[in-house]
Order: C-alpha cells, then structure tokens, then sequence
C-alpha cells in the first residue's frame, strides 16, 4: 500500500475516500514545511523554490476542499505576502510587488485544482452508483497493480467478503487462475471492446465459483467489471458431460451392436461392438456396411419404422454365418431430424440350440416318461424308507434311554458299597498302629475315595449329557455366587498359602442355573489348586460384559500346558498327567464345565503361554439385569 501511495498520491486518497484525514495531514504538512522554509532560509519574494512550495499545499486543498481549499490557498497566499513583506522591510518595495504574482498563482491553482477534484469525485460516485445498481456482481479494477478499487454488495456477499474486505485486495487472492487473468487483461486493456470470459473465482472458505465476467477500461487507469454466477449451469453441464461419457461406455461394452441411422440409409453413430463386426461405418449406408450391397435392401424394414413411427423386429443372416435379431425403434435427435435406434443381438448360438433342441424333444418325451414310472417306483421306496426309519429312531430312543438308566442304576449300585467303606475306613486308619498296615489302609483310602469322586463326577457328566435335564435359569450375581463357592475354600487356601483375587465387578449379573454355576466356579477352583507348583501360588477371576454376553476368566500361576494339552483339556477322563497315576482327581472336572457351559449356551476354552507359565481357563454366560 504505501509504494502505491507514494506513486500517486491523489489517486491512493481518493480510491481511499479518506479526505477527511490524510488530505488534511497532507495539506497541513505540506502548508507547515513552506511556512517554516519562508521564516528561516530564505525570503520567499524572489526565491522559485519556495514559491513551489507554496504552490503544493495551494494546489492540495482546493483538490480536496474545493471552495473551503480555495479559502484556504487564499489565506495560505495572505501568510506568504505577510512573511514576503516581514522579510523585506525597511527595504524596498519590489520584493513585496513581485510577491503578489505567486499569490495570485496559488489563487488560480487552487481553483483549477478544485474544478479537477470535483470532476474526478463526480466521476467516482457515478461508477460507485453504477457498480452498486449493477445486476449481479460488480467491481472496478486497478489496471497498474491489479488490486480491487471498489466492489458491489452482491459480489461481497457471492464470496462470503464484506465490501471492506474486498477494497484493496489484489484480484489473484480470489482469482488464483493466471492463465484466465492474463488472458482477460490483454482483452479488456485500453481502446479493447468489452471482454467476455468464462472462469472461476474463488470465496472465502475456498470454493471455486464458475462466474461469467465482462469487463472494459474506463480511463486507462480503471476496468469495470460485472461478473454473474453460472456455478449451477456448470455442474449441470459437467454432469451432463459426464452422463454422456457414461452412456457412450455402457453403449461400448454391450455385448449387442447398436446404431443410429437416418432416413437416407446413413450410419450416424456405431458402438465399439457394431464397429468390431461390421466394420468403421464412417458415413456408409447401412446395406453397404451390413451386407456388402450397393442397393438398399428390398423390403427395407428400416423403412418401415421411419414410415410407421413404430418399433419393429426382424432377424437377418449375415455372412460370417451368424443370425442377429433387430430391435428398431424411432427416434428424434436434438436437431428434430428422425433417426431409428437399431439394437441388433447375436441369436447364433440361441438358433443353433433351438435346432438341437426340436431334434431332442421326441427323446425327451420318451424320458420323461421312464422317468414317471421311476419315481412311482421311488414313492414306494421312500414310503418304506420312513417306515424303516421311525423304527431306527425308536429303537435309538430305547437305548439312549437304556444308557441313561444304565449309568445311573450303576452309579447307585456303585456308590452303596463305596458309601460305607468312605465312612470306615478313616476310623479303622486311626485305630491302627502297625505301621505297615497303616500304609495299606492309607492307600485303600485313596483309592476308594477316588472311585467315589469317579462314580459321582460320571453320574454329574451323564446328567448333563441327558436332552431332557431342565435348567433352572434366573438372573444371578456374579460376585455373590463366587464368594458362596469361595467360602468352601478359605481353610485349604490358608494352609497352603494360595492367594485368591476376586476382581468380579459387583453389577455384572448372568442368567445361570445356580446349582450349576457353582459347580463351575468349584471345578475350575480346584483344578487351578491341583496344578499349583509346591502347593503356592495365585488365582485370578476376572469377569467383563461384552454386548450380550458375560466373559468370565480364571487364571492361575500353576504349571501351564503345553498346546497338546490346551486342545484335549476338555475331554473325558484326560489328565495332564503323562503318568495317569494322579489319583487326586478322574479328569472329569473341566470336561463337567464345558457340558454345563454348553448347555447354557456358552463357551468355554483353555490358554497357556506355555509350561511353568500358568493357565487361564475362560468361558461366557449369557448377561442379564438383576432382579
């Protein structure tokens, strides 16, 4: 701004409209400097220099201040002959004399000055008034440096400006495009027409608005511009070109040839699979391009759409041995002449299969009729086969009830002898004092014991595996059911120095039987004290609701598993064990839990980073609300 200013000065004050204030600290300036240069250098008489001096601040207020700058020059010239005659005296009088020529000077220029500001100032409040009253967009552009002098409310408030943003700014911030702005300044220069572009500006927050923008010089120094918005004609017509494209590559990538033709035979537009059989038409008659003739067709069913204004089928043989059926259908170009849409399908291989199929057809009915005696034959067969199997299933039905009773009644009759040999044998072991008998009872103990948890813990796995043992689902707490399992366990765990984490959170509830769920909790507490190394170690429980779903965890810092073991720790009768000698437990514990798991609709698995890294028995429940 300021290298501008210094250029011209009235020009920078005037696009500025600040006459009011830099005007008068020019005019005051400049007023000042002379009257100081008067007083102390030189006697302003005869002395050029000053009489410029003079001249400037004379020559500024009548510019600004019209008749009020003409006063003002006047007193101005009233302090040079005042000084003039100071300076002079007692001398002679000629000084004094040749002073009045530049007053008179100043008078006149002051004048003149005014007569030009006016003029210039009624110039620009009626290309203000012109730009404001414009019907769209409209502002004046500086030719020199391409900044924007004024600017209408419209085109402020087309790209999100106020109409004091835009003064001043350089065109290139809301028109970055050089090519467009070049262009159009070597169009609308000095002694051009008016110049029409079509370009894009660009708003406030960045968007680029497709505008059509007039524009011719006014002074040399100035272009009137009017700009309109075409942003929606463009996006429609990109749309449309884009529409276009799209429709002449669906045209091309259809497995049929189509063509539009005119009432003279002329091929006007061939897709890529016209021009890939019949060859480039480039303005060839159809029946040269088609068929290889220098005659039309006779009849020409094209002639028939074009007279009857309706669609029209047919087939036709060409000579490459394939049959094409036509689809044909009038047609209006854009320019109102009438053309005729043909569609034309290759039916060769449609053709040839019905010729195959009219030979077949006899054979066919000779089938079809084997094959109705085949499937009364079938019906027979499968009204059998049902017989067959309703009594297969029955039978299957009375075994499986069989087993079920099989293995409770052997349960029972187990578990009678074993009952009271549980009972006695301790009491026997504390009567005896023979050592060696001691150690005979000892292990008669164990194993007895163990056949007892074996009978029972068979008898747990045949109940769950039974289809007609009901559940006895309700809303439980999860945390309350496992401090009621953890209470069985506070002596075992004191004595042989386990630590137990509850970190279950108190809201998490889960639709379990209860029975059940505590019977979990218990297997996999005592599986995890099993596998402590040196009988020490801690148990974690964690739990978290995912969706609709309850994750429950139980992790140990026992002995771990190795992968083999992870993928058979849930079947029957397996033991970790390598030995098979562990008589603690019959390995039914965790394949218990997976059956009661399932049954609630769970899962359940196994992880271990390896042995002597502890295990992690996991499983899910299905979530619910407390009651």
């Amino acid at each position: 701004m300021t290298p501008r200013m210094a250029r011209n000065p009235f020009r920078f004050l005037r696009g500025r409209g600040d006459v009011g204030g830099l005007g008068a600290v020019l005019v005051a300036g400049t007023s000042f400097t002379a009257v100081l240069a008067a007083l102390f250098v030189e006697s302003p008489g005869t002395n050029f220099v000053l009489w410029y001096l003079f001249f400037i601040p004379a020559v500024l207020a009548g510019y600004y201040y019209r008749e009020r700058g003409i006063v003002a020059a006047a007193t101005l010239g009233l302090v040079y002959l005042g000084i003039t005659s100071l300076r002079a005296y007692p001398g002679p009088a000629a000084s004094l004399l040749a002073a009045l020529l530049p007053f008179v000077a100043m008078i006149a220029l002051a004048s003149l000055a005014s007569l030009i500001g006016y003029s210039v100032r009624e110039e620009q409040a009626r290309n203000r008034e012109a730009i404001e009253r414009a019907p769209g967009g409209a502002f004046l552009l500086r030719c020199d440096d391409g900044t924007i002098a004024e600017a209408n409310r419209k085109l402020a408030e087309l790209l999100g400006y106020t109409r004091e943003d835009l003064q001043d700014m350089p065109i290139t911030r809301i028109w970055p495009y050089a090519d467009d702005y070049n262009e159009f300044f070597s169009r609308a220069g000095p002694g051009a027409e008016t110049a029409v572009i079509e370009t894009q500006f660009v708003d406030r927050d960045g968007a680029a608005r497709w505008l059509v923008l007039s524009g011719r010089c006014l002074d040399g120094a100035l272009i009137s511009c009017q700009v309109s918005e075409i942003t929606r004609y463009k996006e429609a017509e990109s749309a449309l070109s884009a529409e276009r494209r799209r429709l002449f590559s669906v045209l091309d990538t259809l497995p049929a040839y189509v063509a539009l033709q005119g009432e003279d035979h002329t091929i006007r537009f061939a897709n890529r699979a016209f021009r890939e059989t019949f060859g480039d038409p480039e303005g060839k008659f159809c029946y040269e391009v088609q068929h290889g003739s220098r005659r039309p067709c006779n009849p020409c069913r094209g002639a028939q759409v074009f007279a009857l204004k309706s669609p029209q089928r047919w087939e036709w043989d060409h000579t490459n041995g394939k049959t094409y059926e036509v689809h044909a259908y009038p047609f209006t170009d854009t320019d109102g002449s009438h053309l005729m849409l043909q569609l034309g399908i290759d039916i060769t291989q449609r053709v040839q299969a019905e010729e195959a199929l009219k030979g077949f057809a006899g054979n066919l009915q000779n089938k079809n009729r084997e094959l109705e005696v085949m499937r009364n034959q079938l019906s027979l067969v499968n009204q059998d086969l049902d017989a067959m199997v309703r009594e297969r299933t029955a039978d299957v039905e009375k075994l499986l009830t069989q087993k079920d009773e099989f293995i409770s009644q052997l349960g029972h009759d187990l578990k009678t002898p074993l009952t009271p040999l549980v009972a006695l044998i301790p009491r026997i072991l504390q009567q005896e004092r023979d050592p060696g008998l001691r150690r005979l009872l000892e292990i008669t103990s164990r194993n007895v014991t163990y056949m007892k948890d074996l009978v029972e813990k068979t008898l747990k796995l045949a109940r769950m595996n039974s289809l007609y043992v009901e559940l006895d689902l309700e809303p439980l707490n999860l945390r309350t059911e496992l401090n009621n399992v953890l209470k069985n366990y506070a002596v075992p765990f004191k004595a042989k120095a386990i630590t137990l984490q509850n970190n279950v959170p108190a809201g998490i509830a889960v639709r379990a039987d209860r029975v059940l769920l505590g019977e979990i909790f218990d297997n996999l507490i005592a599986n995890a004290v099993k596998y402590m190394e040196n009988g020490t170690g801690t148990i974690c429980i964690d739990a978290a609701r995912e969706g609709e779903a309850v994750i429950v965890a139980v992790r140990d810092t026992g002995i771990g598993m190795t992968r083999e073991q992870l993928e058979r720790v849930f079947v029957e009768f397996y033991k970790a064990d390598p030995s098979r000698h562990d008589l603690d437990s019959p390995g039914l514990g965790l394949a218990i839990c997976r059956r009661i798991v399932e049954r609630h609709g769970g899962r359940i698995w196994a992880e271990s980073a390896g042995e002597g890294m502890g295990s992690t028995v996991i499983f899910s429940l299905e979530a619910a609300e407390e009651a």
